[in-house]
């Protein structure tokens, strides 16, 4: 079977190099690596032509997200087999090898393994650590690794061509959540995502609360947008962080009898699970420790805050995503 990597980026120059440099070191070569370019700020378009050479093609993606970045190259793409990598992501040598081994059987669309979060500063750590923790990130199953098993999503993930030709591309409309939409039309297809903890990557955390509450407050937003056209993909612990801050924000509107109390209390019940995460939280170091909780708070806070700004624009949302949606093989590929 013949593998592309695909590399969608945005303002990622400074991430370039080490991400193509860890393509080019795989045990299995790719037969094809194309690097989608959306606008940016930095000199990204010049560094991905600079590294290109005759193995990478660079492509131009005008709309600049990632959902356009992936249809873009499902247009330009050959290959029986498309893994798309974020230039954030290093892949280990083996990566293609194996997923290529996982997907041997033809009853599996999707292949991929555990996000594996790698970070430099205090806070870089503390935000992998919310990322291997129940605390951070509920359930969801690709944050650990566990054994090889059928899961809803994986992180990165090497897809069946074909599997594009069935249930059509990605969703332009999505800025983020675009993946959870592309793996949940996968599931309703009757087809398999396999997460196998051998297809190992890493993948470099935000290094600041700033670029945390961006993230997070994105996907929450998002998360949203999300249900106006796969309403099946939300979990409880998407609801969660809406629910925190819609609670402290209850209470501050009670009033000033007894407000107070009603957010010292639930500010001590988070405060006591944090602590208790914190504490069980493995590989930290004595500043990435006393960070963990900022960390976390910074992630529900923004997921929430997104999640219920979503709510408040649902009608033009929900029908802007609903106006993208793919359908099927007929929308581009």
């Amino acid at each position: 079977m013949s593998i592309a990597v695909v590399v969608p980026v945005r303002d990622g120059a400074h991430l370039l190099r080490d991400c193509l440099a860890a393509i080019r070191q795989q045990s299995r070569t790719p037969d094809e690596v194309l690097v989608v370019v959306g606008p940016s700020g930095d000199d990204t378009a010049e560094m991905a032509r600079t590294l290109a050479g005759p193995s990478v093609n660079v492509l131009e993606n005008p709309r600049g997200d990632r959902a356009s970045a992936i249809n873009v190259a499902l247009e330009a793409a050959s290959c029986d087999l498309l893994a798309f990598v974020d230039a954030q992501a290093r892949l280990a040598p083996d990566y293609l090898q194996r997923a290529a081994a996982v997907l041997e059987d033809h009853t599996i669309a999707v292949a991929g393994g555990p996000m594996r979060p790698v970070a430099t500063t205090p806070i870089g750590r503390a935000m992998a650590a919310a990322l291997q923790s129940p605390f951070g990130v509920g359930n969801s199953q690709f944050h650990f690794a566990g054994v090889a098993r059928d899961v809803e999503s994986v992180y990165l993930g090497v897809y069946r061509r074909a599997v594009f030709e069935r249930i059509g591309g990605y969703n332009p409309a999505l800025a983020r959540t675009e993946d959870d939409d592309v793996n949940a039309r996968v599931r309703e297809a009757g087809l398999r995502i396999r997460l196998d903890p051998s297809i190992r990557s890493t993948y470099r955390c935000r290094e600041s609360l700033a670029g945390i509450w961006r993230q997070y407050h994105g996907y929450g937003y998002w998360k949203v947008a999300l249900a106006a056209v796969r309403p099946s993909s939300i979990r409880p612990r998407h609801i969660v962080p809406a629910a925190f801050v819609l609670a402290l924000l209850s209470a501050l509107v009670l009033g000033a009898v007894g407000w107070w109390l009603a957010i010292l209390t639930l500010g001590l019940a988070w405060s006591g699970a944090a602590l208790v995460f914190t504490l069980v939280a493995p590989g930290l170091t004595p500043g990435s420790r006393t960070r963990f909780p900022l960390v976390a708070l910074t992630m529900h806070l923004g997921y929430g805050v997104g999640s219920l700004q979503a709510l408040a624009r649902w009608p033009s949302l929900a029908r802007r995503v609903r106006a993208s949606a793919p359908r099927g093989g007929d929308e581009p590929r």
